[in-house]
């Protein structure tokens, strides 16, 4: 079966189970509108189980799954879907596990479940739990919010970011060497990279930012440009951004420093600070950049989105930064955005043998601190609420002694300090590879409270623990 035919048939049970909802909630049970929107909820029901032997529908922060498939929420079917995943998760519900032959009386006591409001006080899941065991429902349970990925899920997830990851940088590679070459930059390759990368983000983004744990310092520069563009596509999505807007987004992301080819790399690589002269050389990178992307190759008109953050991504908000402006103008969004997201990956980054490079939750606790002349403060709210206090690839020391490296930011978005976390480590030190990967917003139910949390982060140095080896 192909994707596509995957994601009909799962769009067609949540748009069926919606529209039997929306019966309940406006008819009387008995009414043949209602009939009709079983029956037909029955009949996708059993086409996946013809298909695939059985089926279960899961919530996952703002994604759904139908079995194994993701199912995407297009523009078409936003609204239906949407409110499917908000009325499951008023009750609670994560996860639902369907057997075969469910029957009409079944259905009617999930549906009239779903379609009520919450008891005020009571545990919204154990209460729907309850009328389901009291309506002798068998043959539908329910569940709690689970993480992204549990055991070796996201495999197949991690190989499909290194293939994006890999074409990316070696297209930036190429574009650079074109330049050095004083060839014309072609935007072909560049366009196919940053749309691979879009697609990527949009269909796995924690996998995607998994990458940045890549380090290699001898090609600091294009590693830094790929990983910008990543990290701002991943936050235009976080604000809601259409596809064709993050392929902008990502483009100017990608080529934001283009201006510094022209700076001899002596400069560029200098260890100690800059003379005023070289200062100079280094601030004029914005203006190359700009006119370098004027030239561009292969769109119909200049990429203007793209010149323009390139142009003004240090300018900062308060407009003391560079190029200086005798006018008075309010920098734009995209420069704002990749001021944030090229901040954060120059702090994690390691630019040569001799720096040390911040740990990725200090980074974060970084831009939370920073002045608001610096940067945008609701973007970088944004920011954060997309990475987490624990950005993935944190290594972290739980309150059980276990070490974990964070793999993907909680699902629920008011858990951000509270990350899905691969344990690679037991209280006892001993390291166990690919260990399970663990929602640190599970519940003792004796205790009342989380299983596990995180006691604070650490130097992956200190252990000899390469995070790359867990998250990409």
């Amino acid at each position: 079966m192909t994707t596509a035919q995957e994601h009909g048939i799962s769009t067609g049970v949540l748009t069926a189970m919606y529209n039997a909802l929306k019966s309940v909630q406006l008819y009387p049970v008995e009414n043949e509108i209602v009939g009709r929107s079983l029956l037909d909820l029955q009949k996708q029901v059993d086409r996946v189980f013809e298909r695939e032997g059985g089926l279960a529908v899961w919530v996952a922060g703002n994604y759904m799954f139908v079995n194994d498939v993701q199912v995407r929420l297009d523009l078409a079917d936003y609204a239906v879907l949407s409110a499917l995943r908000e009325a499951l998760r008023a009750h609670g519900i994560g996860r639902i596990q369907f057997e075969s032959q469910v029957r009409k009386d079944d259905w009617l006591v999930f549906l009239v479940g779903l379609a009520s409001t919450p008891r005020p006080g009571a545990e919204p899941l154990e209460s729907f739990r309850r009328r389901l065991d009291e309506g002798d429902v068998k043959r539908i349970r329910v569940g709690a919010p689970t993480a992204l990925f549990t055991g070796d899920e996201n495999v197949e997830a991690v190989e499909a970011a290194r293939r994006t990851y890999a074409y990316s940088v070696k297209a930036a590679r190429d574009v650079m060497n074109n330049l050095v070459l004083g060839k014309a930059i072609g935007a072909r390759r560049a366009e196919r990279a940053v749309l691979r990368v879009v697609d990527q983000v949009m269909q796995d983004r924690a996998s995607m930012l998994g990458m940045l744990a890549l380090r290699d310092y001898d090609d600091h520069s294009l590693l830094h440009a790929v990983n910008v563009s990543i990290l701002s596509v991943a936050l235009g999505e976080h604000l809601g951004f259409g596809r064709k807007h993050l392929f902008e987004l990502g483009f100017a992301a990608l080529f934001h420093d283009i201006g510094k080819v022209l700076i001899p790399t002596t400069v560029l690589n200098k260890q100690s600070w800059l003379n005023e002269e070289e200062w100079r050389m280094v601030s004029q990178h914005p203006d190359f950049g700009l006119l370098m992307l004027f030239n561009l190759e292969g769109f119909d008109e200049p990429p203007y989105r793209a010149m323009l953050a390139t142009y003004e991504h240090h300018m900062k908000t308060d407009l003391t930064g560079y190029p200086r402006v005798i006018r008075r103008r309010r920098q734009g969004l995209f420069a704002r955005i990749i001021a944030i997201t090229e901040s954060y990956d120059t702090a994690i980054s390691r630019h040569n043998k001799n720096y040390k490079a911040a740990p990725p939750d200090e980074a974060i606790r970084q831009l939370r601190e920073s002045e608001s002349s610096s940067y945008d403060p609701i973007v970088v709210r944004a920011f954060v609420n997309m990475m987490g206090i624990y950005p993935v690839s944190t290594l972290v020391i739980l309150d059980t002694g276990e070490l974990g490296v964070v793999v993907a930011p909680n699902p629920n978005p008011e858990a951000i300090s509270r990350p899905l976390v691969r344990i690679v480590a037991g209280p006892d030190g001993k390291r166990m590879g690919d260990g399970p990967i663990r929602d640190l917003t599970e519940m003792d139910p004796d205790a009342g409270k989380p299983i596990r949390s995180i006691a604070r982060s650490t130097d992956p140095d200190r252990y000899g623990i390469n995070v790359a080896d867990y998250v990409a």
